[in-house]
């Protein structure tokens, strides 16, 4: 970042403010954000402070982060710089991700020889991603005018405040979405879902991989990518019965155990919505074992 800031007298916070104006370099909703971090005043600045501020403000949180770098290009009062840097770093730490599993199967040590070779990461990653979008969104672009709703929370069929592809809000409570709105804003790009996105698919990844220990690599690709699956929506748990079946190669047994779910037959009772086909759907990809 340029450092060859100006003092932040009221003459040149005045000049900086007509030139915002007068050049319109930026839209009206950069340009307030940008005001109101200008006429903050002098210190002392913290990360808190700066958070406040841009809390009242409904643009989207990349828009905040832009305004708060090129007002730290300005601003050369002593802590602000370091104050808007724990602010940018907040953001990029990005929250909600699901608690550890707490428990663990251990997979018995085998012979180097009868060790399948590693899967690609990349691909199982792309494949899950192809399977999670259209569950969660309409097509697999996030940024299609059709998914517009779905980058501001909203409360998925069971009441839980969700947002982007399907992530989940916190606990997914009314507390929650007050939160996330208040530090993120009221609206997310496509490009920040995608990120949270990406986030969640190396989490459950890696979770199902510490699941299922080397069994994993007894699967073909699209079933190591259905577990991803599993997982994102919140079906796997090490100690649930499919799970141990799938892990003998009994993958028929474990695709029947998997649809043995109450929230399962709850909706099938009813007919067959999203979540019925979908966990139709990865029954039998484990259950095929071509």
């Amino acid at each position: 970042m340029d450092r060859g800031s100006i003092p932040l007298t009221s003459t040149n916070r005045n000049l900086f403010i007509i030139n915002i104006y007068v050049t319109q370099q930026f839209d009206e909703g950069m340009r307030e954000i940008l005001l109101s971090l200008l006429a903050v005043g002098t210190a002392p600045f913290s990360a808190q402070k700066i958070e406040d501020i841009l809390a009242k403000d409904p643009a989207p949180i990349e828009q905040k982060i832009d305004a708060l770098e090129i007002a730290d290009n300005k601003i050369s009062a002593p802590g602000f710089h370091q104050a808007a840097q724990e602010y940018i770093q907040q953001y990029k730490e990005v929250e909600d991700t699901p608690p550890e599993p707490k428990e663990r199967k251990v997979t018995k040590s085998r012979p180097t020889q009868d060790i399948p070779p590693a899967k690609s990461d990349s691909e199982i990653r792309s494949l899950a991603g192809d399977l999670i979008k259209p569950s969660e969104i309409y097509g697999t672009d996030i940024g299609h005018p059709r998914n517009k709703r779905f980058l501001k929370p909203y409360p998925d069929d069971t009441g839980v405040y969700t947002i982007g592809i399907g992530h989940k809000i916190g606990d997914g409570s009314k507390a929650a979405r007050a939160k996330w709105i208040k530090r993120y804003g009221n609206s997310i790009s496509p490009q920040f879902a995608e990120k949270l996105f990406d986030k969640q698919l190396n989490y459950h990844l890696d979770r199902v991989k510490d699941i299922f220990g080397l069994t994993f690599n007894d699967l073909n690709d699209q079933q190591a990518a259905v577990l991803v699956d599993i997982s994102y929506r919140g079906d796997l748990l090490p100690s649930m019965d499919w799970v141990e079946l799938l892990q003998k190669g009994e993958n028929i047994k474990a695709a029947n155990e998997y649809l043995d779910h109450k929230e399962y037959k709850r909706r099938k009772s009813k007919g067959r919505d999203g979540v019925v086909k979908r966990m139709e759907r990865n029954a039998g990809i484990l259950a095929n074992t071509k």
